[in-house]
């Protein structure tokens, strides 16, 4: 009884006040959560075959993250059922705008091309939306063709 009333009471404090390691935590896992849902964004512009894109976008996440398996496997159902799709980019590109550097963004961008190429080629929709979400994520536009060249010669 009384470790159950001293853990709300931890859980009450947390909500008001975090510690820098709680926030750093929440933080890390709003980006981990925000990449899986524009990544999964593009995975499921083309269905041609969605089950190799979303095994591209767990092998992305555990290399960008080191996300531990039950973790992404939750992550990547929750980004990918219908209700969770996106209406507005802005929160996801904000948080990784405001987390991440240049270069971990162009790492995010190619990312975003292997899955668009997942299934052997890119369509117009998947090259649309990685081309938006370059621009709002300030990859210039000649980084973004590198990235593109990049993962197409299989770098």
């Amino acid at each position: 009884m009384l470790n159950a009333l001293i853990t709300k009471f931890r859980d009450f404090v947390d909500e008001i006040a975090p510690s820098p390691e709680l926030v750093a935590q929440r933080e890390a896992s709003a980006l981990q959560r925000a990449c899986c849902s524009l990544l999964m964004e593009v995975a499921r512009l083309n269905s041609a075959d969605a089950e190799r894109k979303r095994e591209v976008v767990s092998l992305a996440l555990r290399q960008l993250f080191s996300v531990r398996d039950e973790d992404l496997d939750t992550m990547i159902e929750m980004a990918g059922r219908r209700e969770n799709r996106l209406t507005s980019y802005f929160k996801p590109v904000a948080l990784i705008n405001k987390c991440c550097t240049f270069s971990q963004k162009l790492q995010f961008m190619e990312t975003l091309w292997r899955v668009a190429m997942a299934d052997g080629s890119i369509d117009m929709y998947e090259d649309q939306l990685v081309r938006k979400l370059a621009d709002l994520l300030a990859i210039p536009h000649a980084d973004f063709i590198l990235s593109k060249h990049r993962v197409q010669n299989g770098g």
